[in-house]
């Protein structure tokens, strides 16, 4: 596969044959069997295999993940451990589960694909301490999540910071402060942030036109919501839309009267 720009977070195993991920030359890279691979978004990589040979190759995508594995897969640039013969089992079979909810969703999927993404999350970080290690708890950590499920149920009205902070008795000063030491960012990135996890909710979960996404997430205008989702996710929300969610693909002339080739399966509008 030629190197190439991410626009989700990756999990990709390799479950018979070799493979190994390089980020400008095959030449780089040393092909290798019963290993598992976790990439960042926007993470430039390709894969290479044996020459003449096959593999078994299981990819999975998701928009978002949880924090603890974020932060380590960006403290490292990619993840990776070894996989024994019980965790090449239970990646196949999570793969073939998510597979029948991908290409036919249904009310139970989206609990099917939270479960998938916390055992592949804790499979790929068993072997890194910082997943380990200790959480903030306490007043610090109460006060930063309390303004950030404030800022959260405010999103339409776009809040601002200094309103977060008042409403959660700190000055602004104070939140930065706390954020910082929490978070490791600022108010102000955690609001974007929040606002652009909204918008892929949305663009994921319904068929909602940008202006409608941008109003519902706190953004003035489409290409408002367009600036900053591309600043953020290095691409326009319309391609992340179109190369994450299956029904949103454009079909090609030859698979016009298959939806399993294309995914041209559209959900009822928001």
């Amino acid at each position: 596969m030629p190197s190439h720009k991410r626009v989700n977070w990756e999990f990709l195993a390799v479950v018979r044959g070799k493979i190994a991920p390089f980020e400008k030359s095959p030449e780089e890279a040393s092909p290798v069997s019963d290993t598992f691979w976790f990439f960042p978004q926007g993470v430039v990589h390709g894969w290479v295999g044996e020459p003449g040979k096959t593999c078994d190759l299981i990819v999975i995508h998701f928009s978002a993940v949880p924090q603890a594995l974020e932060r380590t897969a960006l403290r490292h640039g990619f993840l990776q451990t070894q996989l024994g013969s019980r965790d090449k089992a239970l990646v196949r079979a999570i793969a073939s589960n998510l597979k029948q909810h991908y290409w036919r969703p249904i009310l139970e999927s989206e609990i099917h694909t939270e479960r998938a993404l916390m055992d592949l999350s804790l499979l790929v970080l068993r072997d890194y301490k910082e997943g380990r290690q200790p959480k903030d708890v306490g007043g610090s950590f109460n006060k930063v999540q309390a303004a950030e499920d404030w800022l959260s149920s405010h999103l339409p009205e776009n809040p601002a910071v200094g309103e977060a902070a008042q409403a959660v008795g700190l000055s602004v000063s104070q939140l930065n402060r706390l954020f910082m030491r929490v978070r490791k960012e600022s108010p102000q990135t955690a609001l974007n942030r929040l606002k652009i996890d909204r918008a892929m909710e949305l663009l994921g979960s319904s068929d909602a036109k940008l202006h409608s996404v941008a109003a519902e997430c706190g953004f003035s205008s489409a290409s408002n919501l367009c600036r900053a989702f591309k600043a953020q996710k290095g691409h326009s929300p319309t391609l992340w839309r179109r190369e994450t969610f299956i029904q949103y693909k454009v079909p090609s002339a030859s698979a016009k009267g298959d939806h399993t080739e294309h995914g041209r399966r559209l959900r009822p509008a928001f």
